[in-house]
């Protein structure tokens, strides 16, 4: 082989291992990026710390730790923003997760996950009315779910403050009083469950969802079309994001390469 053949093998060499070198810096520093904030964890802590946990679902949610890989938690992979909150507990009696008689309103903290797209709770039984402070949340936030949770009290008005929300799901708990008028500000609102509760009978539907074309709406134990519900929930999905695409190529390209230098 010639020195010329020799450089040239070399520096293709050089090239490809500084190409491998470079993704792998790039899919590292991508990973980086998935750690939760201080706000958030303490968001979640305090939700944790107004529980009384017989079954321990949330030990694993440990002070110190990335949030981001706690069980229920998803963060968004680009920067570590919380944006899903699913807990489901369990339906065997005494062992719920429960609210504890010393903490305050149980899920305020929550609404401090600013970035907050969908929260979904059941079997968590607050025994209390809906935190006034959930009317702050951000309007990111588009799915509220929360069925068997032993809520009461009335619903608050200032849900209505949560411009995209799209689905309202309040089904299986024990609320009183009325649908508030308020919710007719939510404009993107296409789902609204608030059956098997004891909201009063009778004109309890605000006007403006009556005729809102592509609304689901459920109150008392059955539907509008006089269907029973038979509550199932339709689960929310996300679709997989452009950064977890990108890593996923990323990390293809990494092996593909590596596996051609070792040959």
């Amino acid at each position: 082989m010639s020195c010329a053949e020799s450089a040239a093998d070399h520096l293709r060499m050089f090239t490809t291992t500084s190409a491998v070198l470079f993704l792998l810096s790039v899919f590292i520093s991508s990973c980086s990026a998935w750690t939760c904030s201080s706000d958030s964890e303490t968001a979640l802590l305090g939700f944790k710390n107004g529980l009384i946990d017989p079954d321990g679902l949330l030990d694993e949610w440990v002070p110190g730790t990335n949030c981001c890989y706690w069980p229920y938690v998803t963060c968004r992979q680009s920067d570590g923003a919380v944006i899903e909150l699913s807990i489901t507990g369990s339906a065997r009696p005494n062992h719920q997760p429960y609210r504890s008689k010393n903490a305050n309103s149980l899920g305020s903290t929550l609404a401090d996950l600013t970035e907050l797209q969908l929260l979904k709770l059941q079997w968590i039984l607050f025994n209390s009315p809906i935190p006034s402070a959930w009317g702050s949340f951000s309007d990111n936030l588009v799915f509220l779910i929360v069925n068997d949770c032993n809520l009461q009290g009335s619903i608050p008005s200032n849900l209505g403050d949560i411009h995209n929300l799209q689905r309202l799901d309040l089904q299986a708990n024990f609320l009183t009083g009325v649908i508030p008028q308020q919710l007719c500000n939510l404009q993107s609102l296409n789902y609204l469950d608030v059956s098997y509760n004891n909201l009063q009978s009778g004109a309890i539907v605000p006007t403006c969802f009556q005729n809102r074309p592509g609304l689901h709406l459920s109150t008392g134990n059955q539907d509008e079309g006089g269907n029973q519900n038979n509550n199932n929930h339709a689960t929310h999905s996300s679709t997989p994001t452009t950064s977890s695409f990108f890593l996923h190529l990323l990390l293809g390209i990494f092996l593909h390469v590596f596996f051609v230098i070792i040959n």
